[in-house]
């Protein structure tokens, strides 16, 4: 039982050792970027699957300028007194705050001074700069007011939108924040609720309910990314239906109520084709206009500080590693049960193994998808290459392991005597001259009634190894059975197999294992029988020369063995050599 359980051990050990190994060498590639692309898609997967929320995020009201309130107001972009006029008609209704998501960096006549006016008077709006890339100035009113906020989105390079930025730098070096983070923060202040510090370089802060970690370069499945400015990872719960809309028109036509502005953010942005402010996020569908980006990004940061539903989450390094080998270390441990199963001559494991690991990959994809729903992002890619690399080394191992098994003695370590009949069969045929030598232990019965079994088997061990010292690389060692063994050698004539059977012999005898019921020696001993043929009489069955080494071994043993002896039987070679001698 004990010994049993240290097997289990080690072979849980070397389980966990090729996953590690598997996994560690499977993380160094994806450190260079080769699955982020892989991993990004499976998020955006993710995303479309999660079923939409149905309700309508009342703390958010969209003001759009469609294409026929463009028609309407007459020119692009409307000019400063219908924008004016529009922020009046909103404010009536005693918003919390109204984002402009509109470029005013220079005025639009008529109504300059209009706009202007209302700009001072109303400390409810908050206006738009670009800060990245080609600058666009606010307008300088706002600018004086400190009601400013950048406008910029952080486009990944497939054009999706999956980051959300709270504040930016400028070229300057002034830290700006984003248009999310004002609103947002108006609409928490008067509810006593501040960002807060909970590290000392401001990367981790503390938001209500809910804790904003900084984008770092390679969270989640993203590696080396730009993380210019202060970065979250969204986590788009729902489409972009989720806001109430109301056009520029039926604001200005006087259709907006109280209940649909009061105490919310109220955005106002350009939904029209023609004004390009559309972008691609990761929930599908068709683009999206950049005024909803806004509302959704501000709606997540309401979520996390009131609610407490965070963004999307990551692990940290060390964590992703160990999730990566416990998916490749049980996807060993599953191969195993099937490679090693006693069913193994059936058939079966092939299927039996392709089941389960479609089943693991299930269960992979299934709790990465069920932590994803807690907001977790954790790799997939990884894990699921890491598995199939773990599995296909464990199906060449084992391959290996039942070719040795088909090909070597267990107990020995050398060719078995299937092997042995093959091999010599194919020597036969591929050369010119061979030599072969059959080997017997003396006195081997004596021993293992002597000593036991158990050191009968050790003995036969260490001959085995000393027969691989004395040979050439390419001869074959192999147990002919029970303690006979015998050694192809190819390209050697009878005087190369006499003398590497005599080293033979100076092996074992180096040994000194010790046997007192040798009736030759004090040391185990060998008698050697040596045969040798050269072409063309390969003709002759293959067998055939083992009964000629078989008899000199027996011609050995009865000159007193611990000694080698040649077959009478001459090749063709042998018989010329011979009587060239004569001549």
């Amino acid at each position: 039982m004990l010994s049993q359980l240290k097997h289990q051990i080690k072979k849980g050990r070397q389980t966990l050792a090729v996953g590690i190994g598997v996994a560690g060498a499977i993380s160094a590639a994806a450190a260079c970027g080769l699955f982020e692309s892989f991993e990004i898609q499976v998020l955006d997967q993710f995303l479309r699957l999660r079923s939409s929320d149905a309700y309508v995020d009342e703390r958010i009201l969209v003001v759009t300028i469609g294409e026929k309130d463009i028609s309407t107001a007459g020119s692009w972009p409307i000019n400063d007194g219908v924008l004016a006029e529009l922020i009046q008609r909103i404010d009536e209704h005693k918003p919390a705050s109204i984002g402009i998501d509109l470029y005013r960096n220079l005025p639009v006549q008529p109504g300059a001074d209009e706009l202007i006016e209302v700009f001072e008077s109303i400390p409810r709006v908050i206006g738009i700069e670009r800060v990245i890339g080609e600058a666009v100035e606010p307008h300088q009113t706002l600018l004086a007011l400190s009601r400013t906020a950048a406008s910029d989105l952080f486009v990944d390079d497939d054009g999706k939108i999956r980051r959300g930025l709270l504040s930016v730098v400028s070229p300057s070096g002034e830290v700006k924040q984003t248009l999310t983070s004002v609103l947002t923060l108006d609409y928490l202040y008067p509810l006593g609720i501040n960002p807060e510090p909970l590290d000392d370089d401001g990367l981790l802060l503390q938001l209500g309910k809910g804790k904003l970690k900084r984008f770092e370069p390679n969270d989640g499945g993203y590696v080396r990314a730009d993380m210019g400015g202060f970065q979250v990872l969204m986590n788009y719960r729902q489409k972009f239906e989720r806001f109430e809309s109301v056009s520029m028109s039926a604001v200005l036509a006087g259709e907006l109520t109280d209940e649909m502005v009061r105490d919310r953010i109220v955005l106002v942005g350009a939904t029209a084709v023609s004004t390009n402010d559309w972008f691609s996020t990761p929930v599908g569908g068709d683009q999206v206009a950049g005024v909803y980006i806004h509302a959704h990004m501000i709606s997540q940061m309401l979520d996390l500080a009131l609610e407490g539903k965070p963004l999307l989450r990551v692990l940290p390094d060390y964590a992703e590693f160990l999730w990566t080998v416990l998916w490749a270390a049980t996807s060993m441990l599953l191969s195993r049960s099937v490679l090693y199963s006693r069913s193994l001559k059936s058939g079966l494991p092939a299927w039996q193994l392709m089941a389960r690991l479609l089943a693991l990959g299930g269960g992979l994809g299934g709790a990465a998808y069920g932590l994803f729903l807690a907001s977790w992002w954790l790799p997939v890619a990884l894990p699921t290459v890491s598995m199939a690399a773990t599995v296909t080394l464990g199906m060449v191992y084992r391959n290996q392991q039942l070719q040795n098994l088909a090909a070597f003695d267990e107990l020995t370590q050398v060719a078995n005597r299937r092997y042995f009949d093959q091999h010599l069969a194919e020597s036969v045929k591929t050369n010119q001259q061979l030599s072969l030598i059959l080997c017997d232990v003396d006195y081997f019965k004596p021993f293992n009634d002597l000593y036991g079994h158990p050191a009968g088997d050790r003995c036969l061990q260490q001959v085995a190894h000393a027969l691989r010292l004395a040979v050439r690389n390419s001869d074959l060692v192999a147990r002919y059975g029970g303690e006979e063994f015998v050694v192809v050698l190819p390209e050697a004539d009878s005087k190369t197999g006499a003398a590497v059977a005599e080293r033979i012999q100076q092996q074992i005898g180096a040994l000194e294992i010790a046997h007192e019921g040798s009736q030759v020696d004090q040391w185990v001993t060998l008698s050697c029988g040596v045969a040798s043929a050269a072409a063309p009489d390969f003709m002759l069955p293959p067998l055939r020369l083992v009964e000629y080494a078989d008899q000199a071994l027996y011609e050995a043993k009865q000159a007193g063995r611990n000694r080698v002896m040649i077959s009478r039987w001459q090749s063709l070679e042998d018989k010329k050599a011979h009587s060239n001698e004569i001549a």
